[in-house]
């Protein structure tokens, strides 16, 4: 099982809303707090879909290799000196 997320006080104002929203619905707050969190990630699947599409091919990786390198946590940022690198390795594969 995942480790549980803990999330930072969302301060007064984002407390009230959930806490609003949690009571008329009938939920906990902890419970509507993550229907909200799942519908939030449903609704942006295109977007980072797309947003894996393009980090993917500025590696030089599959999608698939992507995600599969996040949910292992052996992904990392690029820094520019590493793109740079990566750019000049699939120049080099693609002359020869």
């Amino acid at each position: 099982m995942a480790a549980r997320l803990q999330v930072p006080f969302l301060g007064e104002h984002y407390n009230d809303m959930l806490l609003i929203e949690a009571w008329i619905k009938d939920r906990s707050g902890p419970a509507e707090a993550q229907s909200l969190l799942c519908s939030a990630l449903m609704r942006r699947e295109a977007a980072r879909r797309a947003i894996i599409e393009r980090l993917a091919e500025k590696r030089g990786v599959t999608p698939a290799t992507l995600i599969g390198d996040i949910l292992l946590g052996k992904a990392s940022q690029l820094s520019p000196e590493e793109y740079a690198k990566i750019q000049e390795q699939l120049a080099s594969e693609t002359s020869d």
